[in-house]
């Protein structure tokens, strides 16, 4: 299956930042690839509002400004964003014309449909997960280009070029299956807490299936005394199982970012059913934190 990563290769730039509530992670390897070596690596924390992650611009500016500095001022960098500033999906096409200019027509066209959202406003990246001779199957990642310009610009202001600009989740799961963590057949989950959001990515065989990302504001209680994490948890369970008619899990792969927010999975699984970290079923537990395995993912060229 084709990886969701494509600026900069062959040629990985050895630098990334990751900006995810609360926290921006700023990281220069000595050299992308596999058994990374840290040479910088710095935290700092973001203001997030309500729905997405949003800097005003002059918060952009000195947010690159100073990442860039303790970074060794790069001349390219490539930025892991949180889900939310995303909209992503997966979505099965009977027709895919040849031509891109064609293809982009007949996804915008579908999106049109799907979304509430002006479509001319959004950048579009899409990656082929699979081919039958009567259909194609995409992901589609969807961000506000006026955000994503902004962002851009902030970098290019300091003389730093950002190329692959990539969702938290995307990183993990090519870390699940670069790790051969995914089974081959078969359902499994991979579960994406962080202080702010809550994502689903359901995989049959590797391959993405359905994803969802749900906010979760810290406290909130839902029906019945249960917490909004939990409702989200048993909801999308149900989603899953009874109407896309999804097969028992396999396993649950987790990365909880704090690392201390727990995923309250206790009664809402069915037995038996194995719970993994992600970063310890990876081979990256002590050298890494889970909060640091989106940028690891990436700089390995996952």
């Amino acid at each position: 299956m084709m990886k969701m990563l494509d600026r900069f290769r062959p040629s990985l730039p050895p630098v990334a930042m990751l900006l995810e509530a609360p926290s921006v992670l700023s990281l220069r390897v000595a050299k992308p690839g596999k058994d990374i070596q840290a040479l910088v690596r710095h935290e700092d924390s973001v203001t997030v509002l309500v729905d997405e992650l949003v800097l005003s611009e002059g918060g952009a500016a000195r947010m690159a400004d100073a990442a860039l500095t303790r970074l060794g001022r790069p001349k390219r960098l490539s930025l892991v964003l949180g889900d939310p500033f995303f909209r992503m999906q997966i979505l099965t096409l009977s027709d895919f014309p040849r031509h891109e200019e064609e293809r982009q027509q007949a996804i915008l066209w579908h999106l049109r449909k799907l979304l509430n959202v002006p479509v001319e406003t959004l950048r579009l990246r899409y990656e082929v997960l699979q081919k039958t001779p009567g259909s194609v199957t995409l992901w589609l990642s969807l961000c506000q280009e006026e955000a994503v310009v902004a962002l851009e610009n902030a970098f290019a202001s300091c003389g730093c070029e950002v190329g692959h600009i990539g969702a938290s989740t995307v990183e993990l799961h090519n870390l699940a299956l670069s790790r051969g963590l995914l089974p081959e057949e078969g359902s499994a989950l991979l579960l994406n807490r962080t202080a702010g959001y809550l994502s689903f990515l359901f995989t049959e065989g590797g391959r993405p299936v359905f994803f969802r990302c749900k906010e979760t504001p810290p406290g909130e209680t839902g029906e019945g005394g249960e917490t909004r994490i939990e409702q989200e948890l048993r909801l999308t369970l149900a989603y899953h199982r009874d109407k896309l008619g999804g097969g028992t899990l396999s396993k649950v792969l987790t990365r909880s970012h704090p690392r201390q927010i727990a995923v309250p999975l206790e009664g809402v699984l069915e037995e038996g059913i194995p719970v993994l970290d992600l970063a310890s079923a990876a081979g990256l537990e002590g050298a890494w934190n889970p909060e640091w395995v989106p940028l690891v993912s990436l700089l390995e060229g996952n």
